[in-house]
């Protein structure tokens, strides 16, 4: 929630703490055991450190903004009323079952185009953390309703993104490395000298740890995923050890190196990895819940994790799953991790020593930002004016003229370069510093610096921060209030209030974890009210896991449209080459997730109502390309198919394509020759 609520929280987390101390004195036995296992459970099951939940963040809205990216390069033909879903459709005869989407409202590729504009802005301020919560909010009501725009597209992935964006809803991402985060410390202290630039005893208060239930419930969720996407899995495949094989035989979603290694690894290795797959996701399932260890074993998890869904994404194209099922991980890292990583981010080699002008107002504001950005403690200030302290080299009319950033073996950087060198100092400041070594960019770069640099202290006084003599001793410029009773009781029933949501979050998707997977329903009858079932749809917050389960899949198929266009040609619309209806591909189909699983999904007989916009969308052909002669007369939509080769051969065995849909009269037909190939 609020600040107030995040120093509130570390307040009662460490007051819990001393209350379970048993050398502390208690009214009873049996409160003091209560708190001490109230104490036990938060600390192993609640805690998150700030810092790790900075970076989340900043990984979530990375991903965020990846998803919007990748939709509006297929927005024409998923996100449009020219496209294969047009909005006002997907509400007359919705895909599931209530379905809301605030980009039902856009028609038109501009429309779109400018909605899509709008949730980048959203996800990046999110990302940033600037006002945090607020577009978080905002986010998740984004992500939610892209996913749900066409459910055609949606899989196990894009789920995956909408509870792990709505769970975090309930968790403080904008407490450290955000926009606010350096505001409000900007706001608390205003350092006027290189020495109290160089004080980062005030970061220690807002680097104690957080206490959430929503770490608990997310740790929860993880579990589940892993327990039932290992207890579903339970086919010949699986227990043969072949299912892997199976798996890089789907052309639909293989990629390059999933073909290289189903063509030069052997099958040993592969039945290896799936019995491997099988006990890494049962290994994850247990490790995220384990009391003790947590440390070693939550480390362990995540580098489980990584190998897992890693090799997912080397080998397949399933849109957002393996990479949101890994950045979960990192809300499981505390305090030691956080040590780990400084100790590579924060070696000798990467110290700087910034020489800055102590009578410009806005390198002394430069400076305060950079304190504050500056997470591992790498940088050290030194004032202009201190000219007994300069480096060898380093004169006090140069320093007068220019930012001078010195390295540990005493060379220096000045000018552009020596921007260049303070953001490689910072962690992944390179991204935003990489262009000025770049030549010409780089001696752009020094045009503007220098610009720059002989107007600051101008810039200065007209921005209101002063010019000459701008030290002083250091500040509290707006010391907080003294503590209000009814204000911190209003902080405690909003903590309160956000616990309580989050208990109701467990409750009712574990509620929905009964109802949608079979081992569980196997189990247990649940009949919820139609409440519940609501709640849970409109966000998408569904609970069935069973990826390539029971059994993997032992056939593939493509949509392939034989068409003939106004000037004779044969032509598939969907590849822009002649149809190909030989199922057997030795380097995969190429096909992106969004055009797989649309494929995979309007070929059953439950969306014939829905063909007739894929037909629309085909006949717009040569609009899309410009060219007047791809202009259709007539097409027929097939699927085609193969069953994949068993382990030790690698030719698929063609079965007979099936037609989808038609548009015209198609003469000659290329399907011809294949209707001979036996049936499924």
């Amino acid at each position: 929630m609020s600040d107030t609520d995040e120093r509130a929280d570390s307040k009662r987390a460490a007051d819990s703490k001393r209350s379970a101390d048993p050398k502390r004195p208690a009214d009873s036995k049996q409160p003091a055991e209560s708190v001490k296992r109230a104490g036990w459970f938060s600390e192993r099951y609640l805690k998150a450190d700030p810092r790790w939940l900075g970076v989340f963040r900043v990984v979530l809205g990375v991903l965020l903004c990846v998803e919007v990216i990748r939709r509006w390069v297929y927005a024409d033909a998923f996100y449009t009323n020219q496209g294969l879903l047009p909005n006002h459709y997907s509400l007359f005869a919705p895909l599931g079952r209530n379905v809301f989407s605030i980009y039902h409202a856009f028609s038109t590729y501009g429309e779109v185009s400018v909605a899509f504009a709008l949730t980048l802005v959203v996800f990046a301020c999110f990302t940033l953390g600037y006002r945090t919560k607020l577009f978080h909010v905002l986010s998740a009501i984004c992500i939610t309703s892209l996913n749900s725009r066409n459910l055609f597209v949606e899989n196990g992935g894009t789920v995956v993104v909408n509870l792990l964006t709505v769970w975090t809803l309930l968790l403080p991402l904008g407490s450290r490395l955000s926009i606010d985060a350096v505001r409000r410390s900007l706001a608390l202290r205003q350092e006027r000298s290189a020495q109290e630039l160089n004080d980062r005893s005030d970061s220690k208060a807002v680097d104690l740890p957080v206490y959430r239930l929503a770490i608990f419930g997310l740790a929860l969720q993880w579990s589940v995923i892993y327990f039932f996407n290992t207890v579903h899995k339970h086919g010949k495949g699986w227990m043969d050890g072949s299912a892997i094989h199976w798996f890089l035989y789907q052309d639909r979603i293989i990629t390059g190196v999933g073909v290289w290694v189903r063509e030069h690894v052997p099958f040993g290795v592969l039945q290896g990895m799936t019995y491997g797959t099988l006990v890494v996701e049962g290994l994850l399932a247990v490790l995220l819940l384990i009391p003790f260890g947590q440390k070693w074993l939550r480390r362990l998890a995540f580098l489980l994790a990584f190998g897992l869904h890693g090799s997912i994404a080397l080998f397949s194209r399933l849109g957002p799953f393996s990479y949101v099922m890994v950045i979960f991980f990192i809300l499981m890292l505390g305090a030691a991790d956080w040590q780990a990583v400084s100790r590579h981010f924060g070696r000798a080699t990467r110290r700087r020593v910034v020489i800055y002008d102590a009578d410009c107002g806005v390198c002394l504001l430069t400076c305060r930002v950079l304190k504050r950005l500056d997470v591992f403690g790498v940088l050290t200030f030194q004032e202009n004016s201190d000219t007994e302290a300069l480096p060898e080299g380093v004169s006090p009319e140069l320093v007068a003229e220019t930012v001078v950033v010195v390295r540990p073996d005493g060379s220096f950087a000045t000018h552009e370069r020596a921007i260049y060198e303070v953001l490689k100092a910072l962690p992944f400041g390179i991204l935003l510093g990489w262009w000025l070594r770049v030549p010409g960019l780089s001696s752009l770069g020094g045009v503007l610096y220098r610009k720059f640099a002989a107007r600051r202290l101008d810039v200065s006084v007209a921005v209101g921060l002063g010019a000459c003599g701008v030290r002083a001793p250091a500040q509290v410029v707006a010391p907080p209030p003294p503590e209000v009773p009814l204000r911190r009781g209003l902080d405690r029933v909003l903590g309160g209030v956000r616990e309580l949501f989050a208990l109701g979050l467990i409750v009712l998707l574990g509620s929905q974890v009964l109802v949608d997977n079979e081992f569980s329903r196997r189990l247990v009858k649940l009949k919820r009210p139609v409440w519940v079932e609501t709640i849970v749809d409109y966000p998408r917050l569904y609970q069935g896991w069973r990826m390539f389960a029971p059994e993997p899949p032992y056939d593939d198929g493509t949509i392939v449209v034989d068409a003939r266009t106004v000037d004779g040609r044969k032509i598939d619309p969907l590849t822009g080459r002649e149809p190909d209806f030989d199922p057997n591909t030795k380097t995969g189909w190429g096909h992106g997730q969004f055009w797989c699983d649309y494929q995979n999904k309007i070929r059953f007989p439950g969306h014939a109502h829905n063909r007739k916009h894929f037909v629309e969308y085909l006949q717009r052909y040569h609009e899309r390309t410009g060219n007047p002669n791809d202009r259709l007369l007539a097409f027929d939509i097939w699927w085609i198919e193969d069953r994949s080769p068993p382990p030790g051969e690698t030719e698929s065995k063609p079965l007979s394509p099936k037609k989808v849909s038609s548009h015209g009269v198609v003469r000659d037909s290329l399907a011809t020759p294949w209707l001979m190939a036996p049936a499924r």
